[in-house]
């Protein structure tokens, strides 16, 4: 991969003389907002082959969960939630030109990867048949990835924030879409920077979930798109104690844990088709869709379980939200940050 410092900006991204995540978006005023076509069929993941007791789910307000650790991820892991992931893969490939990750691997990396919160398990399937020598591992609280997968691709039901037990430490961890899923960052980052050779390399990949109006402001109007974001992420944060906004400062912590050579692209992640550049319509398009499939998966178990609301309530108010994301042009901040561990025989 080239130097980050030549590489083409992606699509949304700033000119190199403006702050990343600010600016403004053009809206397409001739397309309006309108509703969309799924293009994503409906193919579940199959489940791998683990103690019953891992697989014994746990079924709420018609959704299901995970049992293992129980509690743990407020979202389920049904084959809705699985076609949801698997439209933020595609997204984060329209966003990074079809790049897996930003951290710059030799073409022909052979190393160890670790990723942290698989999902269905399509990133580490792309990776591993990407690099055909390395050996990717992926983890996660819900055995929901597929059951072929590639023959340097492994699956394991595990928790990222208990102590890692590795014996032999990775090349490259990567982690993706943990905004409401972590509890103490500084913990986490540690423990990638612990578990890494020296020249290795940590990626993540995550949200600042605070809507931003086309031109960049934070200063919404009071309206359901406000409400809703106001509602959702206080909850997360204040009676689960899980950030929404987790790339709102990660660079810094990644830096201060003693990484080097640490990089960030903040991109503009639109919900709907009304920008008028192409590539971000398509993004938006993808966006819209994955927040349909996922209001629910978001916010149903927070709400009514922590929030005290009744599932009528939960589902007016997401139903509230499905409407305005038709009328409202707004977007969030998706950022990618890889830092490296300093190599052996540096300061």
């Amino acid at each position: 991969m080239s130097d980050p410092s030549t590489t083409p900006p992606a699509p949304g991204a700033p000119p190199a003389d403006q702050p990343q995540g600010v600016g403004h978006i053009e809206v397409d005023t001739a397309e309006g907002f309108g509703d969309l076509d799924s293009g994503f069929g409906d193919t579940a993941s199959e489940t791998t082959s683990l103690a019953s007791s891992v697989r014994n789910h746990q079924y709420e307000n018609g959704r299901r969960y995970h049992s293992y650790k129980a509690g743990t991820y407020l979202s389920p892991n049904d084959e809705q939630e699985a076609d949801r992931l698997d439209m933020h893969h595609h997204m984060m490939l329209l966003q990074l030109n079809g790049e897996l990750h930003l951290a710059p691997l030799d073409e022909h990396f052979s190393g160890r990867v670790l990723d942290l919160g698989a999902g269905t398990g399509i990133w580490a399937m792309d990776m591993a048949d990407k690099y055909s020598a390395a050996v990717v591992t992926g983890i996660d609280l819900s055995p929901v990835q597929a059951q072929f997968v590639p023959p340097n691709c492994y699956f394991e039901v595990d928790d990222m924030e208990e102590p890692w037990t590795y014996r032999h430490p990775f090349e490259l961890i990567h982690a993706s879409w943990l905004a409401g899923s972590i509890r103490d960052w500084d913990q986490l980052v540690k423990q990638c920077y612990d578990n890494l050779t020296p020249g290795g390399w940590v990626e993540f990949k995550d949200w600042d979930y605070r809507p931003r109006l086309p031109d960049g402001s934070l200063d919404l109007p009071d309206n359901t798109v406000k409400k809703w974001h106001k509602v959702v992420m206080s909850t997360a944060e204040e009676k689960a104690g899980r950030s929404t906004t987790p790339a709102v400062g990660l660079k810094d912590r990644v830096t201060k844990t003693g990484f080097v050579n640490v990089q960030e692209t903040v991109l503009k992640t639109p919900i709907g088709i009304w920008p008028k550049d192409p590539v971000l319509k398509e993004i938006g398009r993808c966006y819209r869709l994955a927040l349909d499939e996922g209001l629910e998966a978001i916010s149903l178990r927070m709400l009514t379980q922590l929030a005290g609301w009744s599932t009528l309530e939960a589902q007016v108010l997401n139903a509230d939200f499905r409407k305005a994301m038709k009328e409202f042009p707004f977007y969030h901040n998706y950022h990618v940050i890889y830092g490296q561990k300093p190599p052996a025989g540096t300061s």
